[in-house]
C-alpha cells in the first residue's frame, strides 16, 4: 500500500454515494491517506479487484448478479479484499444473503442513517491499514514516498533552471553549500578546493542529497512565486517536517514502551509511533501536492 487507499464503490445511485463520500474521503485524509475512488453501477468484466484496498457494494444493485451474487464472483478469483456489504433493508436480509452464499470477509451495514453506514466504512477502513502496516513497514512505507518526493524535486529543478540566469544562480548556489562542508570537513585539509566534474544540470541534480534538491526548490519559489514565498521558510520547514524525521527513521530500532511498540532513534532520544507516522504523511501529502502544482 502507498499513500493512496483505493476503494471500489459498486453502487448505482451516484448522487448518494456524492451525499457520504466526503466524510469518508476527510477521515482519510485525517489519517494522512488520498482518498481514490472507482465508482462503477454493476459488475465490470475489466476491473481488478485484487486493486482496491476496500470494496463497498449495494445489495440491490440495478443489474445482475446482485451484491452477494458480485461478492461470491469476486471470491471464486481468489481476492480476499475486506468488503462493506450494505442495503437500505437492513443488516438482518444481508446477513441471511451472506450465510446463503457463503461469504467471507464480508461487513454488514444498513443504508441508513448515513452516520451508521459512514461509521462502519471508517472502522472497516482503520481495520485494513492497521493488518498490513505494522511500524516497520509504516518506517518502509515513508522512506519510498519520501524518495518520490526527491524525483519530483529533480524534475521541477530540471525544468526550472533552464536558462543561463538560472544556471548560473543554480551553480553558485550549490557551490557555496558545497564549499561550506568542506570548510567544516574533519577529514579534509584547507588546501581541499571544490571542482565540478560536469557542467550538466542533467548529471548535477540527480546527485545532490534532499537537503541541496530542496535548497534549489526554495531559490525556484522565490523566483516564480515571490508573493507567496519570499516570506516564507520553504526549506527550513521542509527540513523539519520531512527531512529530519526520514534521516532519523532510517537508524531506529523496534522497541515497546509503556506496554506499546514504537520505534526508538538509535541513541534512544526519540520514539516514533502511531500519531507520529499520520502527521508525516500528512505532511508528505501535503508537500507531494504543492510538488505537483510546480511540475504543472
Amino acid at each position: 500500500m502507498n499513500l493512496k487507499y483505493h476503494i471500489l464503490w459498486i453502487e448505482n445511485e451516484k448522487d448518494w454515494v456524492e451525499s457520504v463520500e466526503d466524510q469518508i474521503q476527510d477521515y482519510l485524509e485525517d489519517l494522512g491517506f488520498l482518498y481514490e475512488k472507482m465508482l462503477v453501477a454493476k459488475e465490470e468484466k475489466n476491473i481488478n479487484y485484487s486493486d482496491f484496498d476496500l470494496i463497498l457494494m449495494d445489495l440491490n444493485l440495478a443489474d445482475q448478479p446482485n451484491g452477494a451474487e458480485l461478492i461470491s464472483k469476486i471470491r471464486d478469483l481468489g481476492v480476499y479484499t475486506d468488503v462493506v456489504f450494505y442495503s437500505a433493508s437492513g443488516i438482518e436480509e444481508l446477513r441471511a444473503k451472506g450465510r446463503d452464499k457463503e461469504l467471507e470477509g464480508v461487513f454488514y451495514s444498513g443504508r441508513t442513517p448515513e452516520t451508521a453506514f459512514v461509521n462502519r466504512v471508517k472502522a472497516v477502513i482503520y481495520a485494513t491499514l492497521k493488518k498490513v502496516q505494522d511500524l516497520n513497514n509504516l518506517r518502509g512505507l515513508v522512506m519510498a514516498e519520501v524518495s518520490e518526493l526527491d524525483a519530483m524535486m529533480d524534475g521541477i529543478i530540471l525544468s526550472h533552471f533552464n536558462t543561463v540566469e538560472m544556471m548560473e544562480l543554480f551553480h553558485k548556489h550549490v557551490t557555496s553549500n558545497r564549499e561550506k562542508s568542506l570548510r567544516k570537513s574533519l577529514s579534509c585539509s584547507n588546501n581541499c578546493k571544490l571542482s565540478w566534474r560536469c557542467d550538466c544540470i542533467q548529471e548535477i541534480v540527480p546527485q545532490l542529497d534532499s537537503s541541496q534538491k530542496a535548497r534549489a526548490l526554495k531559490i525556484i519559489l522565490e523566483q516564480t512565486t515571490p508573493e507567496l514565498y519570499k516570506e516564507k521558510n520553504f526549506y527550513e520547514e521542509y527540513v523539519e517536517a520531512i527531512i529530519n524525521p526520514r534521516n532519523e527513521l532510517a537508524h531506529c530500532k523496534s522497541k515497546i514502551h509503556n506496554g506499546v511498540e514504537v520505534l526508538v532513534t538509535k541513541n534512544g532520544d526519540k520514539y516514533f509511533d502511531d500519531i507520529f507516522f499520520k502527521d508525516i504523511r500528512k505532511n508528505i501529502l501535503k508537500y507531494s501536492s504543492l510538488f505537483i502544482d510546480l511540475m504543472e
